[in-house]
């Protein structure tokens, strides 16, 4: 008896689960060390490049769950998408390796973000040239917020799982089913590389698992964006990425008037002061996964209104566990002092 399309496909889904757990091992053996540095969460050497298994899996496996859903692979934006990955994935695996200086990695995510733009992955407002060019700023910037933010055990991982599956399960609700595979076959393979990287890290993603994933959730929210029907669904994305957008657009702000160096690693991300507080690493990204799938609620619950009153909504709802959080930090800190930040 055939299997279902259906149940095959979420057959392959746990086949990548398990086929980047396996390559995550490998990346644990080969031992390509993360040693501790100015914006370390960590004190001893640990391996990085587990998004090496991440990504293998998913472009292993994606693929054939496209085909098995009726998605072909061969669209444009799928393509050039596939094509911008696997390329800012090669960089930053070198960069993970050798320690290429800055405005390579930058380099690379401009190259990265024209080649999904090429793809027709753009924004349509407020006009052709400016959309592209806020769609790029987009990308570089989230892209660069991902790999920001992973600076502690499961946080990036567990919050873009949550993320993923959200979206899976609003896909058709939003009107762009085609979006729900590949955002299960992203959630499978980061669930098959979490259980070595959470509660305590046998291995960290690396700037290759980061950045390669950045791309994928901006693309994501571009996509999503562009094609919903609903008059605020453009929401979505950016409220599932809004915890992360808030502590970057924060840490930034906050060091700049602070007339700290922007390119100077640290520990100032608002994650990293609560950790470094005492709070308990594991319970900080529960809550960070807790925020991503609060995003996705207040998005779906102002699908429905006009573009800008979904805004004015919006915006005070997820401002309001940030601001509790940041509180929150400003409290810890003063009760356990941990310096300059």
């Amino acid at each position: 008896m055939l299997l279902s399309d259906p149940t095959l496909a979420v057959f392959c889904l746990f086949c990548a689960a398990f086929f980047a757990a396996g390559l995550v091992r490998v990346m644990i053996n080969l031992a390509v060390l993360d040693h501790p540095g100015d914006r370390s969460s960590h004190e001893t050497p640990t391996p990085k490049g587990g998004g090496v298994g991440v990504m293998a899996s998913f472009f292993l496996f994606f693929p054939l769950v496209q085909d098995i859903t009726g998605h072909s692979v061969l669209r444009t934006d799928v393509f050039l998408t596939a094509l911008a990955t696997l390329f800012l994935a090669a960089i930053s695996w070198f960069d993970d390796m050798y320690q290429w200086p800055a405005f390579i990695k930058l380099a690379a995510q401009c190259i990265a973000s024209a080649l999904v733009i090429a793809g027709g992955t753009a924004v349509a407002w407020p006009g052709h040239i400016s959309g592209i060019i806020l769609s790029v700023i987009w990308l570089l910037f989230i892209t660069n917020a991902v790999n920001f933010m992973d600076g502690l055990n499961g946080l990036i991982s567990g919050s873009l799982i949550a993320g993923n599956f959200f979206v899976a399960a609003v896909a058709t609700y939003y009107g762009f089913p085609d979006l729900m595979w590949s955002a299960l076959m992203m959630a499978a393979c980061l669930l098959g590389f979490l259980p070595f990287n959470y509660p305590k890290a046998k291995i960290f993603l690396g700037d290759i698992g980061s950045q390669s994933c950045g791309l994928l959730a901006g693309t994501s929210a571009l996509y999503m964006t562009r094609h919903t029907p609903l008059p605020s669904g453009w929401l979505l994305g950016p409220s599932l990425l809004f915890p992360l957008i808030f502590d970057v657009t924060f840490t930034l702000l906050r060091r700049t008037l602070a007339r700290q160096s922007l390119m100077q690693a640290h520990r100032g991300h608002l994650y990293q002061v609560l950790h470094r507080s005492g709070m308990n690493a594991a319970l900080i990204t529960v809550c960070e996964c807790l925020f991503v799938v609060w995003g996705g609620v207040v998005a779906v619950y102002v699908a429905h209104q006009p573009p800008v009153s979904g805004v004015c909504i919006a915006l005070p709802l997820l401002l309001l566990p940030q601001m509790g959080w940041l509180a929150l930090a400003v409290i810890r800190t003063k009760k356990h002092p941990v310096g300059r930040w």
